[in-house]
């Protein structure tokens, strides 16, 4: 029992003490400290170790505002809003940050966005599952017992529906969360003709300009802004999810679950025959 009770104790004792040295607790108190750019590498070694929060990137985005890094700190921001998208102090310092780029225009939310904004994928994932479950339910009630299916049977297209309905929310908010996040972070880039140095100058983007990405090629994003200006720019100005061009995860969804309904219907009609 001893022996137990003092293993208990060194685990509880290492367990602290890795906590009081975790990279994240060093960023605080650096931050607390006005050492910001020691704040900002502590912060990014807790990211770049796969644990991540909501807290952590809000505190790394202000971070880097008080550094005046803006594309950083507005890159941050949304990757806090993404986790807890409700969020009024992230909003507000969201806001704040956007204000401050130099001949920015941020992006506008339209109807879509935010709907889907409004919770995080795992949410709309969870809320997408429950009428499917119920749905399933329902299938396995009527094939125990057939008699239940007269009373039950509004159950099959409300709950049919909503799944639907929910599933194609939640693909899209995926979509849409997955590709957004590319903005620029260095004092000035030149937005070019074409994805090679060479290209001519067509206008300049500046740090903490948001933008919305085309395609990808050779180390080069052709990319538009929220005034609908494209141009090409080299992949190290811009900080981004993962280099990739914009998924099309929400048509080839859509159109799965439009197959499966046919087919359901179909083959039900067969039984009946």
């Amino acid at each position: 029992m001893k022996w137990a009770l003092a293993i208990l104790l060194t685990s509880l004792g290492l367990l602290a003490k890795d906590r009081a040295a975790s990279p994240f607790t060093a960023g605080n108190a650096a931050f607390h400290a006005g050492e910001f750019e020691a704040a900002i590498t502590n912060y990014q070694t807790q990211v770049d170790s796969g644990l991540v929060s909501a807290p952590l990137f809000f505190n790394l985005a202000n971070a880097a505002y008080r550094t005046n890094r803006l594309g950083l700190a507005i890159y941050n921001y949304r990757r806090a809003a993404e986790l807890a998208p409700r969020d009024a102090a992230i909003a507000r310092n969201l806001a704040m940050a956007r204000d401050a780029v130099h001949n920015g225009s941020p992006p506008k939310a339209g109807v879509i966005d935010r709907l889907t904004g409004f919770f995080t994928r795992n949410e709309w994932a969870l809320l997408a599952g429950v009428p499917l479950t119920l749905w399933l339910v329902w299938l396995a009630v009527i094939h125990i017992s057939p008699t239940c299916e007269p009373w039950m049977g509004l159950a099959r297209p409300v709950l049919g529906t909503l799944a639907l309905l929910l599933l194609c929310l939640a693909t899209l908010a995926h979509d849409r969360q997955s590709d957004t996040r590319w903005v620029v972070v260095q004092e000035e880039t030149a937005a070019r003709f074409g994805p090679v140095a060479q290209a001519p100058d067509k206008f300049k983007w500046f740090d903490g300009a948001e933008l919305r990405v085309n395609q990808v090629r050779d180390g080069w994003v052709e990319a538009t802004d929220a005034t609908d200006r494209t141009g090409w720019v080299s992949t190290e100005a811009v900080l981004h999810a993962g280099l990739k061009a914009p998924s099309r995860a929400f048509p080839v969804v859509l159109g799965l679950v439009g197959l499966g309904l046919i087919a359901a219907w179909g083959t039900r009609r067969l039984l009946r025959y």
